[in-house]
Parts: C-alpha cells; structure tokens; sequence
C-alpha cells in the first residue's frame, strides 16, 4: 500500500466546536472552516504541514439524514455520545490504491463528477469513517492561502502519529488493520471508549505535543 498517508483528520464536536478554545489555549491557531452544503455539515480546521485536524459538527439535520448522504452513517457518528458510535474519520491521500474495498459518496457539496471513496466497513457507525480524500497534496504545498501559517505561531510541524483506542467489545475492522499494517496509525482495543491521540512534531525537535481526542486534552505545551 505504497504512496497513501494521512491527509487529515476528524472528530465530531458540539455545533460550532467550542472544544476549540482548549486548542486555542494551547496556542494552536484556527487555519479554515468551511459549509458542506447539502451534507449538513460545517467545519474549523487546524493545519500542520503535512495533514490537518477537522472538528466537525451538525448544521443541518434534514441534510444529513438525506438519501444522498444517510449511508455514510454521519448522523449516527454526530451522535455519538448517544449512539455509542465511533466520531472519528480518517482520510488518505496519494496515488496508491486503497487497501480495502470501497464504495462512492457522491458528497452533494462536490461538483457532480467528483467522488470520494469510502471503506465498506465504515458503513458500520461503530468503525472509523475511513475515506479517500478530494485533496491531494500537504497544506505546505497548498497555494490558495487557506492553510496560513499553519501552526508555526506553536512551533509546530507535522500533525504526528495518529493512535486510536478502541473500546472494548469492538473488533477493529479488517480495513482499519490494513492501515495500521502499512504504519499509518497504531490501534490498541479494550478501552472504555473510544478515543484518538495526536503527536503534533515540534519544528525545534524536543517532545511532541499531546493531543487527546475526544476530549480534547492538551499536553506538554506551555503558553508564554
């Protein structure tokens, strides 16, 4: 599964991500956001150099329980608190194939030929939403301004290893293993919950930053 790495990131939050105030706190910076018309969906993203991370939130339920969009299971993953669902995604980019079988969502927020490749297996609210994503190269690269600074204000440089925790009584997918075969993430089961870590790299070296998600937990960074 040569050429795929993590384009970026995401986790639900509450409408608007207030959860965002404990990044701002540690000095990250807001880089874009966005509507997903006809989705239902908004977002604020945090650009590293080489991926981002998405905070990711209802705007508008009839949309997201559409026809078009109801078989990515968004709805359920939105609710996780109450369904018990997984509210994380993870998107690859890269010429590479993708290492398990895939199906098309045609994302009304796209232009009509355009689609995004999703793992069979995360038409289980209870897995990660595993995706190809639109984009194609890192936010350093990007040249319509959208990624800023990045988070050079933090002394920040790539997003770092992504570890995901998986609750106990959830048989990891075999298409999220296939990721953490090919060294895009490491998984480890029997938690109580469901949860994602971050090492966000210092440009300086030194100890990564500690990010816990969902609960957004930020660890080794001083402000000042």
């Amino acid at each position: 599964m040569t050429g795929l790495e993590i384009d970026h990131v995401f986790v639900f939050t509450r409408p608007g991500a207030p959860e965002a105030a404990a990044l701002e706190a540690a000095g990250l910076r807001e880089s874009f956001r966005r509507a997903h018309p006809g989705q239902g969906t908004g977002n604020v993203c945090y650009c590293f150099d080489d991926a981002y991370l998405e905070l990711l939130w209802v705007v508008d339920p009839d949309e997201l329980a559409s026809p078009a969009v109801a078989p990515t299971r968004l709805a359920e993953r939105a609710a996780w608190e109450r369904t018990g669902a997984c509210p994380f995604g993870i998107a690859l980019r890269g010429a590479g194939p993708m290492p398990f079988a895939t199906w098309d969502y045609r994302a009304p927020f796209l232009p009509a030929d355009m689609a995004i490749p999703v793992a069979e297996a995360s038409a289980d609210p209870a897995q990660p939403f595993l995706f190809r994503s639109p984009g194609t190269s890192r936010p350093d690269a990007w040249t319509d301004g959208r990624a800023g600074m990045r988070q050079a204000a933090a002394g920040l440089a790539g997003m770092g290893a992504v570890h995901l925790d998986v609750p106990a009584g959830v048989r990891p997918a075999p298409a999220l293993a296939a990721l953490e075969r090919a060294g895009l993430l490491t998984v480890a089961t029997g938690a109580s919950a469901w949860s994602m870590r971050l090492s966000p790299a210092r440009a300086g070296g030194g100890a990564p930053l500690r990010l816990a998600l969902p609960g957004f937990a930020v660890a080794g960074f001083s402000v000042g």
